[in-house]
């Protein structure tokens, strides 16, 4: 049974938003790198903020990308042992692992926070912009992640990947 309503809204909501973030992310760091490299090689201009600003966009693109890969149920993982077991272990051992990931992500957005607000003072040294910012890449992946272990516990992903073609949204 999955539920309906106002939660699967929010579950839609949440994959789209986060799916659509790590998108404009990799747009970023795309369009920042690429900038690098023709104001180099063509110009002769070497950009100061860039890799810099390439590189926290990619932490970013990283920890939203993790909450994505987490609801579409595509975290890398070994299941040549769990493939033997039969189903109604199969099932346990998910739960458990889900309550040990759920417990994970809580420390870490405990201690991602702590970081951000205690060392974030500090500034980058091309962009000048607090490491809080960069920082707060940890807690906020974490939050994500959280958010979509609930929502993978309770209905199916909006977004599913297939393999052998492309992307695919889900459709009832």
């Amino acid at each position: 049974m999955t539920p309906k309503g106002p939660l699967k809204a929010l579950d839609r909501a949440f994959q789209l938003v986060f799916s659509n973030l790590v998108v404009v992310a990799l747009f970023v760091m795309v369009v920042v790198v690429l900038t690098l490299i023709i104001g180099r090689s063509v110009f002769g201009v070497a950009f100061f903020w860039g890799e810099e600003l390439a590189r926290y966009t990619m932490i970013f693109m990283a920890f939203i990308g993790g909450a994505v890969a987490l609801r579409a149920d595509q975290h890398p993982r070994l299941t040549i042992f769990t493939a033997y077991l039969p189903e109604r272990a199969r099932v346990w051992i998910e739960r458990v692992l889900a309550g040990l990931m759920a417990v994970t992500l809580a420390v870490l957005f405990w201690q991602g926070l702590d970081v951000a607000i205690l060392d974030g003072r500090m500034k980058t040294p091309a962009l000048r912009i607090p490491y809080f910012w960069i920082f707060l890449a940890v807690p906020i992946g974490a939050a994500a992640m959280l958010i979509m272990l609930f929502f993978k516990q309770i209905m199916p992903p909006l977004i599913e990947i297939d393999e052998e073609a492309d992307v695919k949204e889900v459709t009832e």
